[in-house]
């Protein structure tokens, strides 16, 4: 009977331990194709999704049912024939999800800019969430403060990568270093070849 407890305490031992995903590196680079760049530098930050296509970090805000999130993906773009193409795409493209009556936005900018010589789309959004899940499985109204880059790969124009960075919070919270921390990141992002 000893030894059955001990297999199954060890058992459990084991499992919580793979349930459980590791905290990032943050002097680790994350590769996905045509793109790596090392972690957000503030706070502990762990790994949602990762495959070639895109990486997807989470980590906790100071106030319980707060994260941040840090994503960095790539997708197909059309061939576009200047910068203004581009931003008319990127804004058609951030606009098509289906309104699902669930957010109301507050606030959302898209600027030509570059990025480590990539031609680029800088955004910033801010959406209140009217139905946002939080831990006991109930809901909240919660703001989804977006701040990324629609950028064209320099190695091949017909890749698009996007870079954001994100704040879901309640509305009396606010992160002063938020923009900071989030363009700290983007410094971090470097285009690598294909």
């Amino acid at each position: 009977m000893y030894k059955i407890i001990i297999v199954f305490v060890f058992g459990l031992f084991i499992t919580s331990c793979v349930t459980v995903a590791p905290v990032v590196n943050p002097h680790s680079e994350i590769s996905i194709y045509g793109v790596k760049s090392l972690p957000p530098q503030n706070g502990d930050w762990i790994v949602m999704a990762a495959s070639g296509y895109q990486m997807s970090l989470v980590s906790h805000a100071t106030n319980k049912n707060e994260s941040l999130v840090a994503n960095v993906s790539i997708h197909q773009l059309p061939e576009l024939s200047s910068d203004q193409e581009f931003l008319e795409y990127v804004v058609k493209f951030r606009s098509s999800e289906p309104n699902i009556g669930r957010f109301e936005i507050q606030k959302n900018t898209a600027d030509i800019s570059s990025l480590k010589g990539a031609v680029c789309i800088k955004y910033h959004s801010i959406s209140k969430d009217k139905n946002a899940k939080i831990q006991g499985g109930d809901t909240a109204v919660m703001l989804l403060e977006n701040i990324g880059y629609n950028c064209i790969h320099p190695e091949k124009s017909t890749v698009g990568v996007n870079m954001e960075y994100s704040f879901r919070h309640f509305a009396e919270t606010n992160d002063p270093s938020f923009e900071k921390n989030g363009n700290d990141f983007f410094k971090n992002i470097t285009f690598t070849e294909f």
